[in-house]
């Protein structure tokens, strides 16, 4: 399947030119806004390391603990022409380790998006998104290293309207994972996709689709072929989707996703998984103030180590969102998942790991006027594994302020 470099520079045309008449033809339809924001954040255990571990032997200091400084400047910006929608998103964020001062970066993140619109029955978006994040020490144990992880991905897709309730659905993507430094539980890697697909629209709001999509997948630098690591250079992906969206009631809204996933591998055939995946999810306003939410989630992901090829993770969660008033909301939320590394190499050592992980948040926020938003929240995070070095326990503070202007 052929890079979808055409993509890029489709998208640069779309949102460059437009973006710039915006900004010389700015008129009262147009929203323009920057955002600035403080943020300050201690963790317990920063580097999530197993009770007993000594932190002078893992990250050469005595401290489990870190305060964080994270400051951000972004820009956005949302123009209509006619039947065509333009938002653009930009910022800088700037995080400071007080303790570990070598894991400092600044990370640049936008986003671009064309909504776009043919005729009244043709439409679709064509999108870029760009996000730099340190990698979460979940999983990496690189803690003398700062590994910074950059996702993009641009995508267009299209909506065709045969009758009243009939569409046609097509699209084609790319998503691009990149590390700073090596990871090859979750390795570099460049992914092309192409889908096609039908959707029923209900006359009571429900829809259902029925997609395929098939995807062409390389890793990027990769390291050279060893029939004894078995680290692959290439992957084929396949999958076949089904997906529900229902408003049960007036405050009850389902959404749902079925999929069979299906990855192979080019030259080691021993990292090939396959199977369902799938998530559900209710929304449901139970009074004007109150808003809960439910869900589970099955996903399968690469995890490639000697002991491993792939993760097989299961998901609850519950969530409660109550506007106590108009300018104060209290937002509270609680997941459990369990963890399977699967599809280990033949005698490699340390084979099924399994990992449950609880994670609970509690956040309030203060819209003290307009454009400024103070919040307060805590975060606890505590994984069991059988495999006790995996095992940590964390817990962040976190006060911020967001100005919008």
């Amino acid at each position: 399947m052929p890079k979808i470099d055409l993509l890029r520079i489709m998208l640069a045309a779309a949102v460059t030119v437009p973006g710039m008449m915006a900004c010389v033809r700015a008129d009262q339809d147009d929203t323009v806004s920057v955002v600035a924001g403080y943020a300050l954040r201690h963790e317990d255990n920063l580097f999530r390391l197993p009770p007993g571990a000594t932190p002078q032997a893992a990250t050469g200091k005595s401290s489990r603990s870190d305060t964080i400084d994270t400051t951000s400047l972004g820009l956005r910006l949302n123009k209509r022409y006619s039947l065509q929608r333009i938002q653009l998103e930009a910022d800088l964020t700037d995080y400071r380790y007080r303790t570990f001062d070598y894991l400092n970066f600044t990370a640049r993140n936008h986003a671009a998006a064309w909504y776009w619109q043919l005729t009244p029955a043709f439409r679709g978006t064509l999108s870029s998104r760009r996000t730099e994040t340190l990698n979460s020490f979940n999983d990496f144990t690189g803690y003398g290293v700062r590994n910074i992880r950059t996702d993009e991905m641009h995508r267009l897709d299209g909506v065709y309207e045969l009758d009243g309730a009939w569409r046609l659905l097509g699209g084609a993507a790319q998503t691009v994972r990149t590390n700073s430094e090596t990871f090859l539980e979750e390795s570099d890697t460049r992914l092309n996709t192409v889908e096609a697909g039908v959707r029923r629209d209900f006359a009571s709001g429900s829809s259902l689709s029925l997609l395929a999509r098939q995807g062409r997948g390389k890793y990027v630098n990769p390291p050279d072929l060893s029939a004894v690591r078995q680290l692959d250079n290439a992957f084929d992906q396949r999958e076949q989707e089904l997906k529900l969206h229902w408003p049960a009631t007036a405050r009850t809204t389902l959404q749902g996703r079925l999929t069979y996933l299906e990855r192979r591998h080019e030259n080691f055939s021993a990292r090939d998984y396959s199977g369902m995946v799938g998530n559900l999810s209710v929304t449901m306003r139970a009074t004007d103030k109150l808003l809960l939410t439910g869900g589970f989630v099955h996903e399968l992901n690469p995890y490639q180590s000697d002991s491993s090829s792939y993760a097989s993770t299961d998901r609850l969660s519950l969530g409660a969102q109550w506007r106590i008033t108009a300018k104060t909301t209290l937002r509270g939320h609680y997941d459990v998942a369990r963890r399977e590394f699967r599809g280990a190499i033949a005698g490699s050592p340390d084979g099924d790991r399994a990992d449950t992980l609880h994670g609970a948040r509690v956040a309030l926020e203060w819209q003290a006027y307009r454009a400024v938003q103070l919040s307060v929240a805590v975060d606890q995070e505590r994984r069991a594994s059988n495999q006790s070095a995996y095992d940590f326990k964390n817990t962040t503070g976190t006060v911020s302020a967001r100005l919008t202007f």
